[in-house]
């Protein structure tokens, strides 16, 4: 399966000479794993990006519990040893890919717009299509998060805090839009935020990962209607009663 296009957070280096349980590597493998760490090359960063790169394609290929690392090795081509120069097993390059594809979408939900790009409404709606876009360039990717999160505490975790960032922004978004007057004042602004990020993710995960069929126009239009209506969201402040008051008796 080819590559996404869909440019990913850039990655960093890498995790530094200490293992997950924060005691320090011994043995050749884990040698170069820490000098890496510490003083990696050019040249080696790109050898660890092409074995990040191999790893995506095997496991959006097969699925994460059937890739090996010989799978691996052998889409990037490179030696076996190489791997365990950078990663110690398949679930720490997964780990890395899973964070990778919730920032993306993450990002795609929250990239905020110029001012004169529109109305709230439309701004929205773009927001939205942001995301669907993302999440059907990344599904194979989220549909296996979905399905190791429910065996690794640390992609669970991750899924966990890239939701609470997720709520949180839309949260903000819905109280801006309050204070403005154009959104329902009486609504409590973060748990509509919880309840519309999960009906969010969870339509399009059925939709690009459970492959339910959907007009795409049809689709993205009902999304952004149903955050609307939820929200209350108005493309003009409301009028207060002092401004009805005021238009009544012409002052």
């Amino acid at each position: 399966m080819p590559r996404t296009t869909t440019s990913p957070p850039e990655r960093g280096k890498g995790v530094g000479p200490r293992t997950r349980g924060g005691w320090t590597p011994a043995g050749t493998a884990a040698e170069r794993r820490a000098n890496h760490a510490s003083k990696g090359t050019a040249r080696g960063e790109r050898t660890r990006l092409r074995l990040l790169d191999a790893a995506r394609t095997v496991f959006e290929r097969v699925g994460y519990f059937d890739a090996g690392v010989e799978d691996i090795v052998k889409e990037a081509g490179v030696a076996r040893g190489s791997f365990y120069t950078y990663f110690e097993d398949k679930l720490e390059v997964f780990r890395i890919l899973s964070t990778e594809v919730n920032e993306a979408v993450l990002k795609a939900a929250t990239t905020e717009l110029p001012q004169a790009s529109g109305d709230p409404i439309t701004r929205l709606h773009q927001s939205n299509i942001r995301y669907i876009e993302t999440y059907r360039a990344n599904a194979a990717m989220y549909g296996l998060v979905e399905q190791v999160a429910t065996i690794d505490p640390e992609v669970h975790s991750d899924r966990l805090t890239r939701r609470h960032d997720h709520v949180e922004r839309v949260t903000a978004s819905i109280k801006r839009w309050q204070h403005r007057g154009l959104a329902d004042p009486d609504i409590d602004a973060k748990t509509t935020a919880g309840l519309l990020v999960s009906m969010t993710s969870n339509f399009s995960y059925w939709w690009f990962v459970g492959n339910e069929t959907h007009d795409y126009d049809v689709a993205a239009l009902a999304l952004t209607d149903a955050w609307v209506r939820t929200i209350g969201l108005r493309q003009h402040p409301r009028q207060t009663r002092l401004d009805a008051d005021s238009d009544g008796d012409g002052s």
